[in-house]
């Protein structure tokens, strides 16, 4: 039998008539899966997001990518930016999002920074969950048309303060 096993794993795996060059390992090499827990409203969204990137015809970690790259250097270069989170707490719900590495990095460093001062001004935890829905929320509203928003009203939790 394990003569049989090991001419079959033979047969089965041969390089020249292998599938292998068909599956697409790209994120696997340029993207970092990074799990964070979000309030259901916003697997809600994702979920819209999901659809809006396959409707524009864009790869959907391409997107995510420069979803996060785009917020995430409004809120460094913009102090002014306050906001607070729905003082209602959800359990999340998980959701993967796949950064490269200079976004990944840039993700971490600002929630640092504001992680400290979100407790500084609002003497409140923000968790990384929170933070990202404020990057999706700030995307949303500076990148997708109003006429689409206005037909989802979208309950985002996230509010912008003055």
């Amino acid at each position: 039998m394990i003569l049989l096993a090991k001419n079959v794993n033979k047969t089965v795996n041969k390089l020249k008539d292998s599938n292998s060059g068909m599956v697409n390992r790209r994120r696997d090499k340029d993207y970092i899966r990074k799990v964070i827990r979000i309030s259901p409203s916003y697997i809600v969204i994702c979920d819209f997001l999901d659809f809006y990137t396959g409707y524009k015809g864009k790869s959907k970690f391409d997107f995510y990518n420069n979803l996060f790259n785009y917020s995430l250097k409004k809120i460094s270069s913009d102090i002014n930016y306050k906001f607070k989170k729905t003082p209602t707490s959800e359990y999340g719900i998980t959701r993967s999002f796949f950064l490269n590495k200079k976004t990944y990095n840039l993700l971490h460093s600002t929630y640092k920074k504001s992680l400290g001062l979100y407790k500084k001004l609002y003497d409140d935890y923000l968790s990384l969950g929170n933070f990202t829905e404020l990057i999706l929320y700030i995307y949303i509203n500076d990148n997708i048309e109003k006429k689409i928003l206005d037909v989802f009203k979208f309950d985002f939790g996230v509010k912008k303060i003055g």
